[in-house]
């Protein structure tokens, strides 16, 4: 059954800013403990959070 259906679209650019004021600790904030370890061994770190902020966001929408 689907309750709902959400969508969400997040700029890179505006995480990567985030992660240059906040460093780490702005990932900290939006990932699980379980999810920490694929983000340190991204290579692009802001789209990996992008992706996961905007996953995340969408869920919570729906």
């Amino acid at each position: 059954m689907i309750f709902g259906i959400g969508t969400d679209i997040v700029e890179v650019a505006r995480i990567e800013h985030s992660l240059t004021q906040f460093g780490d600790d702005f990932a900290k904030r939006i990932l699980a403990e379980s999810e920490l370890a694929s983000y340190i061994d991204s290579k692009i770190k802001a789209r990996f959070l992008a992706k996961r902020f905007a996953a995340k966001e969408a869920f919570s929408k729906a």
